[in-house]
């Protein structure tokens, strides 16, 4: 999956009906069809109007038609001539343990490169930024998303932050309304609907704590209660799936967030990092 059709799945929950059918039609087209078309053409072929297309760009991030199509043309330019076998990644019971092995690493391979496309760097400085100021760091999640969260604090507590991965639905929102400025509390949902996470985020803020929240749907509930919001991409089927993939793009993040808080906080990092093995040293035998 090249980075603009990445792009495009991402956010096609957001789309009207009539951007869809611009999503629907680039995403089965040959790019280098695409790229030839004028702007008339791929309204008449897509069933809506030049307006609309001209609004579809510019919502998924470019300036204008023009530099959408520029952008197509330098993106993955030989994704065209990958084998749509080569592309399908869904096990079936007739998969041998080879195709098996081959469709799962190729999966985590696409969910990689799907949230390397549409990362926004600008929001994960300022991620860092609060987490560096933050005098106590809160994590919310449930389920899977939870294990992530207690990844997230293994991180930031090994780099010399003060952070809480709460697992109880009922304690996160207890614990939320005890936080003030200063504060930081940490959402994580890949559906962004999860009522305890997105409940316990709009409590947290509503006392004044800084918000963030990780995702893969950015115009659901829990971004309304975020001060950042942390954009990942899967390109999983939840209903097919165990949410292997939607895991590794969140654990992929985290390891984000932690890389650019060792970088930022360097000498702090070596440091807690030493006295922290240190710690833990005799744990072995």
């Amino acid at each position: 999956m090249s980075k603009i059709e990445a792009l495009i799945n991402s956010r096609m929950h957001s789309f009207t009906k009539s951007e869809k059918k611009i999503a629907e039609y680039i995403l089965n087209s040959k790019k280098s069809d695409i790229t030839r078309m004028t702007i008339s053409e791929l309204a008449s072929n897509s069933g809506v109007s030049e307006a609309t297309i001209v609004r579809y760009v510019k919502k998924i991030g470019f300036e204008s038609f023009q530099d959408f199509k520029l952008n197509l043309v330098l993106d993955n330019g030989e994704e065209d001539d990958i084998l749509e076998e080569e592309k399908d990644v869904t096990i079936s019971k007739d998969d041998t343990p080879q195709e098996i092995l081959r469709k799962t690493k190729l999966g985590f391979l696409q969910s990689i490169e799907n949230t390397d496309a549409i990362i926004d760097m600008n929001n994960f400085l300022q991620a860092v930024n609060f987490i560096r100021s933050a005098k106590k760091i809160e994590i919310y999640g449930v389920g899977s998303s939870s294990a992530v969260g207690k990844i997230l604090q293994y991180k930031l507590t090994r780099l010399g932050f003060p952070a809480y991965s709460i697992e109880d639905p009922h304690m996160q929102a207890i614990s939320a309304a005890t936080l003030g400025l200063g504060d930081l509390a940490f959402g994580i949902s890949q559906s962004g609907s999860t009522k305890d996470t997105v409940d316990s985020l709009a409590i947290a803020k509503k006392h004044g704590a800084t918000t963030i929240c990780l995702t893969e749907h950015v115009n659901s509930p829990i971004t309304k209660y975020a001060d950042v919001v942390l954009e990942i991409y899967s390109g999983e089927n939840p209903v097919k799936t165990s949410a292997g993939r939607s895991i590794l793009v969140q654990v992929f993040a985290v390891e984000l967030l932690s890389g650019l808080l060792y970088s930022t906080e360097y000498e702090k990092a070596i440091k807690v990092g030493k006295e922290t093995a240190s710690a833990v040293v005799n744990k072995l035998y």
